[in-house]
């Protein structure tokens, strides 16, 4: 399958989460979507960032660190509006995959969801205290001893967003070695092998 032919597969495919599809379906894909959150997010920036020189960067972006939706509502609303709209194509196209190699499909979902509320999670841990960061690093009149606390208070949010991170780095990871296994040789309960 072709980049052009996996992006109009799993389109028209989106609900279809009974048949099978190889690797090449799920990795274009995955290509298209990684590469369309790049455009995106030059886009939010172009048009969604004040302008570096009004020195209000800062600002900006510890109001928006305060809770993950006004993150993602001021901040990033094209890249994520690009990821909503393609969530479901991707899920789609990683149920048939795992139908592919004839495991159960609701691991993969488990696992989206799983790696989604982590997402969340280190989010809510770490925004508001990033939001803190910023605003007194950023800060032209800020005392050495207001940079200090920061610093050791930034030094364990560095513990506790890498345990988080850990967290969501393993099915991650699972989710990677699926997508990267052969599927059945031949017919399996799931359909005919779409290699074949």
């Amino acid at each position: 399958m072709t980049f052009t032919e996996s992006i109009r597969h799993n389109i028209v495919h989106c609900t279809n989460f009974s048949d099978r599809d190889p690797r090449s379906a799920y990795w274009w894909y995955v290509l298209f979507v990684s590469l369309g959150a790049l455009v995106a997010m030059v886009l939010d920036f172009i048009i969604f960032w004040p302008a570096a020189g009004e020195g209000r960067i800062a600002a900006f972006l510890s109001e928006n660190f305060q809770s993950i939706t006004d993150f993602y509502i001021n901040v990033m609303p094209i890249t994520t509006f690009w990821y909503l709209l393609n969530y479901l194509p991707v899920l789609a196209c990683g149920v048939r995959r795992m139908r592919d190699q004839n495991k159960p499909a609701w691991w993969f979902i488990v696992t989206i969801i799983f790696v989604t509320i982590m997402s969340v999670v280190v989010f809510n841990v770490t925004g508001p205290q990033s939001a803190e960061l910023m605003m007194v690093a950023f800060n032209p009149n800020a005392t050495m001893s207001e940079l200090n606390r920061v610093l050791a208070d930034a030094e364990q949010l560095n513990r506790t967003s890498t345990i988080l991170s850990g967290i969501q780095t393993l099915p991650s990871l699972l989710i990677i070695i699926w997508m990267a296994t052969r599927g059945t040789v031949g017919p399996n309960p799931h359909g005919e092998d779409p290699l074949g």
